[in-house]
């Protein structure tokens, strides 16, 4: 149980980009803007959101497709306030959250790499 809670945060925070903030949307604006805060969801805050967040996770704990996994399932919450699914954001989320932990663990790499550098 213990470790599901340390993992938790990051889950809530990507669930949160990927639905209820679109219930929040129209309490922020008017009619006119909510498309436009929609499409900037959609496009800069869900992707960016979701490159930093795997690249957090994977800093913390190791390589673990099962995010990549529950990455792909959280985004199945669209469906709600959408009622769509779209194979294209899944699939561009999906790249994006690789690439952040990729480089998640890259960077993990190069700090355990010059930790354990003989000093001189």
């Amino acid at each position: 149980m213990r470790r599901f809670y340390s993992h938790l945060p990051y889950y809530l925070v990507i669930f949160f980009f990927y639905w209820p903030l679109y219930g929040l949307f129209p309490l922020l604006s008017s009619g006119s803007n909510l498309l436009g805060l929609y499409l900037l969801n959609i496009f800069i805050f869900s992707p960016l959101v979701t490159f930093i967040v795997s690249l957090l996770y994977s800093y913390r704990f190791p390589f673990s497709l099962r995010w990549l996994f529950d990455i792909g399932l959280l985004f199945c919450v669209t469906i709600i306030p959408f009622h769509d699914f779209s194979i294209v954001y899944f699939l561009a989320y999906e790249t994006l959250a690789l690439l952040g932990i990729s480089t998640g663990v890259f960077i993990k790499y190069l700090r355990d790499k010059r930790k354990n550098l003989p000093k001189s």
